[in-house]
């Protein structure tokens, strides 16, 4: 099992979770939105120590899992099943389209034949069941964004001279803070792909924040914005050159 999320972070969002459901928040059912299950990041075997993609988006779709077991080794399992489990249902959607783009483009492969150098995770921990996150209840948000910060300022802490591609316009107070407050880095911006760049110094991570594919889909740049995601990773990481 491959995570960057810690049990201690994973607790934290948990009991935030439990009171979400407690204060008035109903957890999500076929019948009823709501909330859903507990999202924990997934990350292939080699990724840590070889470097590679990591995708990060704004949440997760449906119930989630919002009916089953809770418990840190279930909810990354959950995301086990849609990473490390070969091909499956939701390879044709946009969001599956262009992460497996992405790892033939730099790892010279399809998705499920280069698990183990890239990984999934999600600026918001928690989600709901319906409609996007920028749609999301306020109160849901705002309640584990100091959670999710911590979460995100972890998982980054262990990539080095890797892709972090953020596909969420919206970071929902998550990214900004965990990159150490309002990044400067939103100044670089390709206009025509519609995306944001920095590489850190320090990590040798290249960040790269756009919006999700299926915004990318409708504005019809989905191919400007994986070209030049590739093109700046091979440019700018020594592993992808």
């Amino acid at each position: 099992m491959s995570s960057f999320m810690t049990r201690e972070s994973f607790e934290q969002l948990a009991l935030i979770r439990n009171r979400l459901t407690e204060n008035g928040l109903p957890a999500a059912s076929p019948g009823q939105p709501g909330v859903a299950g507990l999202f924990v990041p997934w990350s292939g075997r080699h990724l840590a120590e070889r470097g590679g993609i990591y995708w990060v988006g704004g949440g997760t779709e449906g119930e989630y899992g919002a009916d089953r077991e809770q418990s840190y080794e279930a909810c990354h399992e959950r995301a086990a099943r849609l990473c490390d489990r070969g091909p499956h249902g939701r390879a044709h959607t946009p969001l599956w389209i262009f992460l497996d783009a992405l790892t033939r483009a730099l790892l010279e492969g399809p998705y499920h034949a280069t698990t183990d150098r890239w990984g999934w995770s999600n600026l918001l921990k928690i989600g709901w069941s319906a409609g996007p996150p920028e749609a999301w209840p306020s109160q849901l948000v705002e309640r584990q964004q100091g959670a999710c910060t911590a979460a995100l300022r972890e998982e980054l802490g262990q990539l080095r001279n890797s892709l972090v591609f953020v596909g969420s316009l919206d970071d929902f107070g998550v990214l900004g803070e965990a990159l150490g407050g309002v990044p400067a880095w939103h100044g670089t911006r390709d206009e025509q792909s519609g995306i944001w760049w920095h590489r850190d110094e320090g990590s040798g991570n290249l960040l790269v924040h756009g919006c999700h594919p299926n915004a990318a889909r409708r504005g019809q740049f989905t191919e400007l914005a994986l070209e030049r995601a590739v093109l700046l990773a091979r440019n700018l990481l020594p592993r992808f050159t």
